[in-house]
């Protein structure tokens, strides 16, 4: 038998989403006008009386419109530390939505069929679905049960992300933490797409530019600057009249590095009161004070994980910065990442009620890389620990506020009581009322031995070999760029740098060099009529 001339069909995986109009496929080559699709089947009507030609009519097979195929595994890159793919983040989520409603809206693409695909491989179909099914739940508020319903029970199943660190991963967060972790988030107004800013997003969240990024609209998560002299400023030194007090004088100093120039100018206008720094000092304090910034240090091991005394204080602070002082914190480590998201990490399960899976999901959902290695467990373990405090915090007010009601009360007179007391029968005793303090005690008044316990460090794992540090590499947003053999290395420094200085076999995370063009429009929720 001569062999077939025509194209040899491309069979590929293909999820239904919303019935004739929404896909999520994954193939091996790019699907073309060949690709075989499974066009739903008509909806089976009951008989009833109509005349021959309005059978013959139903009887003929309905012309297909082709469907559109979309994908973005070329444009939307994610840039890993090391062996980590994914999620990808919000920007992502942001273009990725953007795409697809100017599909939707496109007049020749009506009542046709879209088709989200993926290369066939574990990491890009991991991706491919959650960036969907983030955008279900963000933009389209769909429950995140019902997003997830499609490419629940997917054969193979999804691969899950692992963290950014060198060591073996031994931790996975699924595309499923990651949805509801993005769901909760959206629950408790820690993020939004009609408030983001994708420019300044990608634009900050560059090493040369600064190396920050919003977790929440509270906590900002960044890389520690790094500048000459890093003790105090004092009043007799020759860089004291040098310390910015305003925006102005930010722009004009003459030898803080651009990155610094940016966060300090960033802070001042969005309103952080607050800056903790995790690892060991790299820059002088008195520059976040002089712009009325309160520094905090609060140090501890690259790649540990924090004492829980260390993790209560933290809370206290923040929570005061937040509800009493009503300004915004910023958090950094040496990279911004591991330690970091320790304790951001902490304080949203203290407060809002994450799972640690969801939480560590979620973060890297807003900062790429957070929370690495034994960090995973520890947030896992100590979940219950934060969640408690939370509880003892509120028991603790109502019982304050209760015995502050009652001390207001005024006393009753002895005779006063006595006469009610022989007024009563001999059958009742009566309880007399309990004035003594609650065991309970507030977060802030908790001493250092007590609500402690928490997860030793002998059932963690080692920490890391090497925490995952970012350098200026490429555009994160081509795959061409990406095909380019990484340059440079050591350590970097100067006005325009961001200032690492990594060791050879740390990982290195690549971030762009230009910044994305603006958007005027924002992705709103869209109808699949």
């Amino acid at each position: 038998m001569a062999p077939s001339t025509s194209k040899s069909a491309n069979l590929g995986q293909v999820i239904e989403y919303i019935a004739d109009r929404l896909y999520l496929a994954s193939y091996v080559n790019a699907p073309d006008e060949d690709t075989l699709f499974p066009y739903p089947d008509p909806p089976q009507r009951s008989p009833t009386k109509r005349s021959r030609a309005t059978a013959a009519a139903a009887a003929a097979p309905r012309a297909r419109k082709q469907p559109y195929y979309f994908s973005v595994d070329d444009s939307l890159l994610y840039n890993a530390f090391h062996h980590d793919f994914g999620p990808l983040h919000i920007s992502h989520l942001y273009r990725f939505a953007l795409e697809f409603h100017d599909i939707l809206g496109a007049k020749e693409n009506k009542d046709r069929p879209v088709v989200f695909w993926s290369r066939a491989d574990p990491r890009s179909r991991a991706n491919a679905s959650c960036v969907l099914a983030c955008y279900m739940v963000l933009i389209q508020s769909w429950p995140p049960h019902l997003a997830l319903a499609p490419i629940a029970q997917v054969d193979p199943p999804l691969m899950p992300f692992r963290d950014a660190g060198y060591s073996q991963a031994d931790y996975g967060i699924t595309v499923q933490d990651v949805v509801y972790g993005v769901w909760k988030a959206k629950e408790e107004g820690c993020v939004g797409l009609d408030t983001f800013d994708l420019a300044e997003y990608e634009k900050y969240e560059r090493v040369e530019n600064g190396d920050f990024n919003w977790i929440t609209p509270h906590f900002l998560a960044f890389a520690s600057p790094m500048h000459q002299p890093v003790e105090r400023v004092t009043e007799s030194s020759e860089a004291y009249p040098l310390l910015p007090k305003t925006i102005k004088d930010v722009i004009a100093h003459p030898h803080l590095p651009d990155p610094f120039k940016n966060v300090l100018a960033h802070f001042s206008e969005r309103n952080i009161g607050l800056v903790v720094r995790l690892n060991s000092q790299l820059y002088s304090p008195s520059y976040f004070e002089s712009m009325g910034i309160r520094h905090l240090d609060m140090i501890f091991e690259d790649g540990t994980c924090p004492p829980l005394t260390m993790v209560r204080k933290f809370i206290r602070l923040a929570h005061e910065t937040i509800m009493v002082r009503k300004k915004g914190i910023a958090v950094h480590c040496k990279a911004g990442l591991g330690r970091t998201g320790c304790l951001i990490g902490a304080y949203l399960i203290y407060r809002h009620g994450f799972t640690a899976n969801e939480v560590i999901g979620y973060m890297r959902f807003m900062r790429p890389g957070m929370v690495v290695g034994p960090q995973q467990h520890w947030l896992h373990l100590n979940q219950g620990v934060f969640r408690e405090w939370w509880v003892e915090e509120r028991v603790a007010r109502k019982l304050r506020k209760e015995m502050a009601a009652a001390a207001a009360v005024p006393s009753t007179p002895i005779r006063a009581m006595q006469k009610t007391s022989l007024g009563r029968s001999a059958g009742q005793a009566s309880t007399p009322p309990s004035r003594s303090a609650s065991n309970r005690t507030p977060l802030g008044e908790m001493d250092q031995e007590r609500n402690t316990v928490g997860v030793q460090e002998d059932y963690l794992p080692a920490p890391t070999p090497g925490q995952p540090r970012k350098t200026s590499r490429h555009h994160p947003y081509s795959r061409s760029a990406a095909n380019h053999p990484p340059g440079g290395g050591g350590c970097q420094g100067g006005a325009g740098d961001r200032g690492h200085c990594h060791a050879p076999d740390q990982p290195r995370r690549r971030v762009g060099r230009g910044v994305a063009p603006a958007y005027a429009h924002t992705p709103q929720g869209v109808g699949f009529a």
